[in-house]
């Protein structure tokens, strides 16, 4: 399986050293972001399009502003759901 994008996928980029962990994008969007243990945020490098209103929502409720959603210009990295 190819790690490509489509130029229109969103792209997540979260600064993890500005991170909090107040879990409010957990709630805004469960099925892109999770925690694993208490406090190490797991997300979805390329989530599916069809979740971009539910980013969008987390990445605006994130206190701290750590979460940035772009567009996909390089192939996204191999995680263990694409690599199936």
């Amino acid at each position: 399986m190819s790690t490509d994008s489509a130029p229109d996928t969103p792209r997540l980029v979260v600064d993890l050293n500005r991170c909090q962990s107040y879990g409010q994008c957990v709630y805004a969007a469960p099925t892109v972001f999770r925690f694993h243990g208490e406090e190490a945020l797991e997300y979805d490098y390329a989530p599916d399009p069809s979740t971009r209103r539910e980013v969008e929502r987390a990445a605006a409720a994130c206190p701290v502003q750590a979460i940035t959603l772009g567009r996909a210009t390089e192939p996204a990295p191999l995680t263990p759901e694409r690599a199936r």
